[in-house]
């Protein structure tokens, strides 16, 4: 048996070889049933072993289901969404399969579909799983419009994707005995040729409320010089009625050095003559809206 050559393969795919590769490699099933009674390996799932002392992580998961069910299987609908990186939780497994082949697995929601072309299939972390439009399109009937925007929004800015090429999948996956991804579609409505995700989701959010509300669009990222001469960026700005938008998302200013700068820039902004609104997550979208009409007296 080769073991060199299935240590290369459990390197690649989180730890696991599976029962064909074993033999493959010039193994056995009693080769097998040895390791795994010395405790070397671990079974995964049937024909899947956990080749040595590796930790067990979602990501294992999620490939030791898409190897158990075989070459056609791909991680998809919400756990794709997490394996592309745009949530960090995602339920129970699901997993598609091309064509009419039945596959049961303990745990895994198994889905089929008549047609999976190359365009549809991707590779993340090594893991079989649909591509991120086409994951869109599946996910959308379940989802709201602001879900399937915050999920367009991130897939831009962590994986380039295309606004054309998801509406594309969208259209052409529209067809009878298929739900509309409506809350999808809206979500592309909103975004035109050239948009911009911004630098967070938070921001992302307020950008598209204050248009929804029919407010002017702000300026982002807009530079100013402070009385010290250096110069600093107001998160959202509407220089002509002097007002800046800070916007205090955990993830960019939840460190203490990060909430002292946040002070000291918004005291800077106050003496070059700025009104200074400061908006928090749990903020609705009509608190904002009100707070900004009010301000700009819109």
């Amino acid at each position: 048996m080769d073991e060199r050559r299935l240590i290369q393969l459990a390197v690649r795919q989180h730890g696991l070889i599976t029962r064909q590769q074993v033999l493959m490699a010039g193994g056995s099933d009693s080769a097998i049933r040895r390791q795994v009674e010395a405790g070397r390996w671990k079974r995964k799932r049937r024909g899947v072993f956990v080749a040595g002392a590796v930790r067990s992580t979602w990501q294992q998961g999620a490939m030791a289901a898409v190897l158990a069910a075989g070459d056609d299987a791909l991680v998809s609908c919400r756990s794709a969404i997490r394996l592309w990186g745009l949530v960090e939780r995602s339920g129970r497994l699901q997993l598609t399969i091309a064509g009419t082949r039945r596959v049961r697995l303990i745990g895994i929601e198994v889905h089929r579909t008549d047609h999976l072309p190359p365009a549809d299939r991707a590779v993340v972390d090594g893991i079989s799983v649909t591509s991120l439009a086409r994951t869109l399109v599946d996910v959308s009937p379940l989802q709201s419009e602001r879900t399937m925007g915050r999920w367009l929004d991130l897939g831009i800015r962590l994986h380039g994707l295309d606004l054309g090429t998801v509406a594309s999948r969208a259209n052409s996956l529209t067809r009878p005995g298929r739900i509309l991804p409506r809350s999808l579609m809206a979500a592309l409505s909103r975004r035109a040729d050239g948009h911009d995700p911004g630098r967070s989701v938070f921001e992302a959010r307020v950008i598209e409320a204050l248009a929804r509300r029919g407010l002017p669009a702000p300026l982002r990222q807009y530079e100013v010089e402070r009385p010290g001469g250096s110069r600093a960026f107001i998160d959202l700005a509407y220089p002509q009625w002097r007002l800046a938008i800070e916007l205090d998302g955990w993830e960019t200013h939840g460190l203490r050095s990060a909430f002292d700068a946040d002070r000291a820039r918004g005291n800077d902004l106050v003496l070059l003559g700025y009104r200074l609104l400061r908006f928090t997550w749990s903020m609705s979208d009509d608190e904002i809206c009100d707070a900004v009409a009010h301000a700009i007296g819109d």
